[in-house]
C-alpha cells in the first residue's frame, strides 16, 4: 500500500500500531512535517479455507507473462481475504513450476541479515523431526527475526506465505525501509533516495495528489510533500532489495505489497527498471469490485498504472475517513483552518 492510504487504514482497525503511528502522524503535523508510517491491515478473521469450488467462481489463473517474470509485483488491499486467498493460490501455482525468491513489504531491509540467521537455524532444527517446531511456529518465528509487526499486520493473512516458502525451501527478502528509517525521512533527519530517471513534475504531483486522496483530503499541504519523499525512499529501498535478492539468489523474486507500491508510473517498477533495464517486470494490483480503493479511500490507482488489475469481492470495513477526521480534531483542532 502507498503510504497515502496508510493512516486511515491505521484509523479503521483500531490496533496498537495504529494508535501510536496516529499520534506520530498528529505530532508531525504540528510540527510542520508528517512521517509515513509503516502499513497495517485491518483486523480480519484471517485466512480461512477456500470454500468449494462449486459454490464459487474457479480462482483467476496467473498469467503467462508473470510466470516467466524476473520480478514479479503482487498486489494487495491489506486486508481483504479474498486477494489473499488467491495470492496464495498463484504463489502455490508458481513454485510448481519453478523456485523464486519471495520478498515481502512487512520485512525491514535492515533485517535481512538476521532473517538469514533465523532460516539457518530453522534448517537445522528442522533436520531433527523428532524435536522440530510445527510450521507455524516455525513461520513465526521467521518473521519475527525479519521485523514483521504482529500489533500492526494481521498474521494469519500472511503467514500461509511464509510457511509456503518453508516447506518449498525458497529464499525470503526483507524488503522495506524501516518505519524509523521512513520516519526520518519524512522529518527531513536524512536525505531521501534520489528520484529515478523520468521523475518529473508530473510524477511529483501524482504522488502529491495520491496522498492528498488517500488521506481523505484531510493533511496539510505542508504535510504532503515530506511524505512523498517518504513514499518514493521506501519504493526506492524495495526495489533495491528485490535487485539484490536477484543477485544473491539467482532466482526471480516475487515481491508482496500493497498496491500503492506497485504503480509502474511513481512505485517499485519504475525504480526496478532504472536498476535493471532489461528486466522483465510485471506488476499486478489486486482491487476490489466496488471500487472503494484503497482501503475504503475515494482513490484508488488508476488501472492503466499496473500491468495487469484483477478484482475480487470487498472485504466489509468501516469507512476510514470518518475516524480519521474525527482523531485529527481531537488532536489538532487548531490546524484544521490552516
Amino acid at each position: 500500500m502507498g503510504v497515502a492510504s496508510k493512516i486511515g487504514r491505521r484509523v479503521a482497525i483500531g490496533g496498537e500500531r495504529a494508535a501510536a503511528c496516529l499520534r506520530l502522524a498528529c505530532a508531525l503535523v504540528l510540527a510542520g512535517a508528517l512521517a509515513g508510517c509503516a502499513a497495517t491491515g485491518a483486523s480480519a478473521p484471517g485466512l480461512p479455507p477456500a470454500p468449494p469450488a462449486s459454490s464459487h467462481t474457479p480462482f483467476v489463473a496467473l498469467p503467462a507473462a508473470a510466470a516467466d517474470a524476473d520480478f514479479l509485483l503482487l498486489g494487495e488491499l491489506h486486508d481483504n481475504v479474498a486477494q489473499h486467498r488467491l495470492r496464495l493460490h498463484w504463489l502455490e501455482a508458481l513454485a510448481e513450476r519453478h523456485p523464486f525468491a519471495l520478498a515481502l513489504e512487512q520485512f525491514d531491509a535492515d533485517r535481512q541479515d538476521a532473517l538469514d540467521r533465523a532460516r539457518a537455524e530453522d534448517t537445522r532444527e528442522s533436520a531433527r523431526p523428532a524435536t522440530a517446531p510445527d510450521l507455524a511456529v516455525r513461520a513465526r518465528r521467521i518473521a519475527q527475526a525479519a521485523g514483521f509487526d504482529f500489533h500492526g499486520w494481521d498474521w494469519d493473512l500472511y503467514r500461509p506465505a511464509i510457511e509456503l516458502a518453508l516447506r518449498r525451501g525458497l529464499p525470503l527478502v526483507a524488503a522495506n525501509l524501516s518505519p524509523a528509517d521512513t520516519t526520518q525521512v519524512a522529518r527531513g533527519s536524512v536525505p531521501p533516495a534520489p528520484a529515478p530517471p523520468g521523475w518529473g513534475a508530473e510524477q511529483t504531483e501524482a504522488m502529491r495528489a495520491s496522498i492528498r486522496q488517500g488521506h481523505c483530503g484531510l493533511l496539510p499541504e505542508r504535510a504532503v510533500d515530506a511524505m512523498g519523499l517518504a513514499q518514493r525512499t521506501r519504493d526506492d529501498r524495495i526495489a533495491r532489495a528485490l535487485v539484490d535478492a536477484r543477485e544473491r539468489t539467482g532466482l526471480p523474486v516475487v515481491l508482496l505489497a500493497g498496491n500503492g507500491h506497485l504503480r509502474r508510473d511513481i512505485g517499485v517498477p519504475l525504480h526496478l527498471a532504472a536498476l535493471r533495464p532489461r528486466a522483465r517486470i510485471v506488476s499486478i494490483a489486486m482491487l476490489e469490485r466496488s471500487g472503494a480503493g484503497e482501503g475504503g479511500s475515494a482513490a484508488a490507482p488508476d488501472q492503466e498504472s499496473f500491468d495487469l488489475v484483477v478484482r475480487t469481492d470487498a472485504q466489509p470495513r468501516e469507512d476510514p475517513c470518518v475516524a480519521l477526521r474525527e482523531r485529527m480534531q481531537r488532536r489538532s483542532p487548531s490546524t484544521d483552518s490552516r
